[in-house]
């Protein structure tokens, strides 16, 4: 997986149902309409053009757009550079404030501004990793000089419990074929250890294998042109047909419906 991942949106929709989620951190930027988000302190915001956030993809659950055009990009950075910008940082510590999302915007941090917009260059064209890793680290170096609280957001971007670390492997690697005994050699476990460490919280490999299939082609419905049975392949589906059985199991209508439900929201 690259340092950084970017996602481009032309509408926004918060997964509240999908299921076994590796939480994804990095910037959200809005380029046009207005995102409205609630603190976990209960107090409400509102991210307009121009401005962006460092999220958890977990706390962006009960967040919603308002009607009319709207267009965001969101950077994913790889568990490693939080990890790296915490061993660069080791003595920074902050205390929480009830708050998860601290807003910058572009007409009160021009700087930071600059170097956001370097990244987006960078990781839209895909640039070395290192190239993209330095400038990272200066722009969440930058970031948590204006508002040291984000550094609560980073320390829980570097920590993932076992579930997660096996769920964000199968994320990292859904076109592939993934296979238990790949995984427990990822985890440094052996197969009987990983199953027993799922099963105690209640969770199965093959099951998680299908969700995480199925969550990676509904992105790709909602963000790409591509045709269903691409998208079914590179999802690692060996049929179309077979997509789309499993599709509708879990979202209970097949991929065309739901790319029609998504073009109809736009």
């Amino acid at each position: 997986m690259l340092n950084i991942e970017i996602i481009r949106f032309n509408h926004f929709t918060a997964r509240k149902s999908e299921r076994y989620t590796a939480t994804h951190n990095g910037l959200y930027i809005v380029e046009e309409g207005t995102l409205t988000i609630n603190q976990p302190n209960g107090e409400q915001f509102e991210l307009t053009t121009g401005d962006f956030i460092l999220y958890n993809s977990s706390d962006l659950k009960n967040a919603g757009a308002r009607p009319g055009p709207f267009r965001a990009i969101a950077l994913v950075f790889d568990i490693h550079l939080f990890n790296q910008f915490k061993a660069a940082h080791p003595n920074i510590q902050t205390d929480g404030d009830g708050r998860r999302f601290y807003p910058f915007s572009s007409q009160s941090h021009k700087s930071i501004v600059k170097i956001k917009d370097t990244l987006v260059e960078l990781a839209d064209k895909q640039a070395p990793q290192y190239a993209q890793a330095h400038i990272a680290m200066a722009l969440l170096s930058l970031m948590a000089e204006v508002e040291p609280n984000i550094l609560s957001i980073i320390d829980d971007a570097s920590t993932l419990s076992a579930s997660q670390k096996a769920i964000k492997y199968i994320e990292d690697n859904i076109e592939k074929d993934i296979t238990l005994e790949t995984l427990a050699t990822h985890m440094s476990m052996s197969i009987a250890t990983l199953k027993r460490r799922l099963a105690a919280e209640n969770l199965s490999f093959s099951h998680i294998l299908k969700v995480k299939r199925i969550n990676h082609s509904a992105t790709q419905l909602r963000i790409s042109k591509k045709s269903i049975t691409q998208i079914a392949f590179e999802s690692g589906f060996k049929s179309a047909a077979h997509f789309s059985t499993a599709f509708k199991s879990i979202y209970s209508m097949t991929p065309k419906e739901f790319r029609n439900q998504i073009v109809k929201q736009v």
